[in-house]
C-alpha cells in the first residue's frame, strides 16, 4: 500500500483502500479507487495508480461526517468546513468511522 510523507509530530492513525466518489456535473460521479489516509492532524485520498492526492483535509478544515447507504454499501461523507462533501466507500468504511472519531471529527 502506498505511504504518505508524515510531518514533524503527526501520527497515522489509519489507512486502507477504498473508492472516492467523485461528482461531475448532471448529477453522476466519478470513482476513483485508492488510498485514504487518517493522521492525527489530517485526512488524504491517494489514487492508486498516480501519486495524485484527489483530496487533503486538515483537522482544522472538518466540520464532519455523515454515515449514509448507496445500495447494499455504506459510505462516509466527510464535509469540510468550505461545504465541499468527499464521499468514500469499501471495506474498512467501519474502521473510517472509529478514525475519524479519534482524531476529534464529529458525526453530525
Amino acid at each position: 500500500m502506498a505511504d504518505i510523507q508524515l510531518e514533524p509530530g503527526e501520527s497515522l492513525i489509519g489507512q486502507g483502500m477504498m473508492a472516492y466518489w467523485e461528482p461531475v456535473l448532471g448529477g453522476s460521479c466519478d470513482v476513483w479507487r485508492g488510498t485514504i489516509f487518517v493522521t492525527n492532524k489530517r485526512v488524504c485520498f491517494r489514487i492508486s495508480w498516480t501519486s495524485h492526492m484527489e483530496f487533503e483535509l486538515k483537522l482544522s478544515e472538518i466540520r464532519g461526517f455523515t454515515v449514509g447507504k448507496h445500495l447494499f454499501a455504506t459510505k462516509v461523507t466527510i464535509h469540510s468546513k468550505a461545504k465541499e462533501k468527499f464521499t468514500v466507500t469499501g471495506f474498512p468504511v467501519k474502521k473510517l468511522q472509529g478514525w475519524l472519531k479519534q482524531m476529534g471529527v464529529q458525526k453530525i
